[in-house]
């Protein structure tokens, strides 16, 4: 009877109770979703408050008041619908305030942590982290009674942002549930993964953050990608600032190959005025690319049939208007750029064409341009890039290209070490004769590869943010 007292206390005051005296539980600011666009000014002003921008005041987990509440409600439930029907709830109100884990606040004196799964499957599940020395085994996840729910609890002190996976079967995992991510650092030549982190706002404020949006759902396509926002430090200072975004193709290995946020934040520390919050879009599985990243008709019989209209369908439609609704992004054509490398380039300068009211800065690194023109894969009639950059009205759209080539020259398309540098030169020349704005990079000797990509990106960043390309050394 005294812990179920205990436990209705804690839910009455709504904040996670600890185990010292003396101390003084202090409510943080409201919360809201477009974190860290949080509350409105007192005067009842539309504009965030300055502490609505600080990484300390809205970067975190759910609250684990949150599981005190669930606690309580369990308490109460007097049928198996009912405790079913409270932890759904619990799993909605974690997801809309923060995600996992839960955290106690900042103000406690006793900083507990909450981990949960969810469903059958997550039987023998653990969590590891840089708190228990990655223990594959030190801390499991515990059943609650009666229910599909399995949870840990754990006091962690704020020493550091904690990364963390989960493990099954000695099998090291994301934790699905969680927004605030890192690079786990272990470049696997191939899809990457990603730590959760348990005390995100500890991060280096010198350098940007990421926030994971996992199975976001594309309509059109039917199937779901995994999307990581990238904001630099200056989107978490006391302006508040609304920020150019720009969208960036395969949105995993961009990071977790050769870290393009490694590269941004070198960037943005040398630049801020070229700050721009970069949203990596992922693909649901690699399967999928050469579909999602060309248009008709395919290269050659045999080849998946092309579906990079139904891609840009899911980042028009599904997509922006997620990101445009939940950070602090500026909108329209002049201040939203797309980018990408190799079929990556060959999608985003296909979105400038088709969609130029949408994306007014087209990037495209070493881009697969010698993608045909019509649907007779057998007939030559030029690359399908080069003759709309030549021949059709020119659209309002700024334009950056780069690519590597043999030390000395350049070659055809397809042999050894061209990086594809014939397509893309007569590209730059076809802007160049309508008038486009475009910047220009060759790098002689590059790869088609993400080493080189990385080492080009901080050019594609500055010319994004300034049509003077003199200042980007250009």
């Amino acid at each position: 009877m005294r812990r179920l007292s205990a436990v209705l206390l804690c839910a009455t005051l709504l904040s996670a109770c600890d185990d010292s005296e003396g101390s003084v539980y202090v409510r943080p600011p409201p919360f809201t979703q477009s974190y860290p666009d949080g509350g409105v000014s007192p005067d009842g002003g539309s504009g965030p408050e300055s502490w609505a921008c600080q990484r300390s005041s809205v970067v975190r987990g759910a609250p684990i008041s949150l599981w005190v509440g669930l606690q309580l409600a369990m308490s109460r439930a007097t049928s198996p619908e009912v405790r079913t029907a409270a932890i759904d709830q619990f799993v909605a109100d974690v997801a809309a305030q923060g995600g996992t884990p839960l955290v106690s606040d900042a103000s406690s004196g006793r900083q507990r942590v909450v981990f949960f799964v969810r469903g059958d499957a997550a039987r023998d599940t653990y969590v590891a982290g840089d708190f228990n020395e990655w223990s594959p085994t030190a801390t499991q996840l515990a059943q609650v009674r009666d229910t599909d729910l399995f949870v840990a609890e754990v006091d962690i002190p704020r020493t550091g942002p904690h990364p963390y996976k989960l493990v099954k079967a000695g099998s090291f995992f994301e934790d699905p549930r969680a927004k605030n991510v890192v690079w786990d650092r272990l470049n696997r030549n191939a899809v990457g993964q990603f730590n959760s982190l348990v005390y995100p706002d500890a991060q280096d404020a010198t350098k940007g953050r990421l926030t994971a949006w996992y199975g976001v759902h594309a309509t059109v396509l039917g199937d779901a990608r995994d999307v990581y926002v990238y904001m630099p430090p200056s989107y978490d200072g006391p302006e508040c600032p609304t920020l150019p975004v720009m969208y960036v193709h395969d949105g995993n290995e961009s990071i977790t190959r050769e870290s393009f946020v490694d590269a941004a934040d070198a960037h943005y520390k040398a630049r801020p005025q070229d700050a721009a919050v970069l949203v990596f879009v992922a693909l649901p599985t690699q399967d999928v690319r050469l579909a999602q990243y060309t248009f008709p008709p395919a290269r050659a019989p045999g080849w998946p049939a092309p579906k990079g209209d139904e891609y840009l369908a899911f980042l028009k439609d599904d997509l922006m208007p997620r990101v445009e609704a939940g950070f602090r992004v500026k909108t329209g054509p002049r201040d939203t750029g797309i980018f990408g490398a190799s079929l990556g380039g060959l999608i985003s300068v296909y979105a400038g064409f088709q969609f130029p009211e949408r994306f007014g800065f087209v990037g495209t690194q070493s881009g697969t341009l010698f993608w045909p023109h019509d649907g007779e894969v057998d007939r030559d009639d030029g690359n399908a890039m080069v003759v709309r950059a030549g021949q059709e009205p020119v659209v309002p759209v700024r334009f950056y290209v780069d690519h590597g080539s043999p030390a000395t020259g350049c070659t055809d398309d397809g042999e050894q070490g061209s990086d594809d540098c014939q397509s893309n030169i007569q590209f730059l020349a076809a802007l160049r004769s309508r008038g486009y704005d475009v910047a220009y990079v060759h790098e002689p000797s590059g790869q088609h590869d993400w080493f080189f990509w990385k080492k080009r990106l901080p050019k594609l960043l500055c010319v994004f943010r300034n049509t003077d390309t003199r200042v980007c050394a250009l």
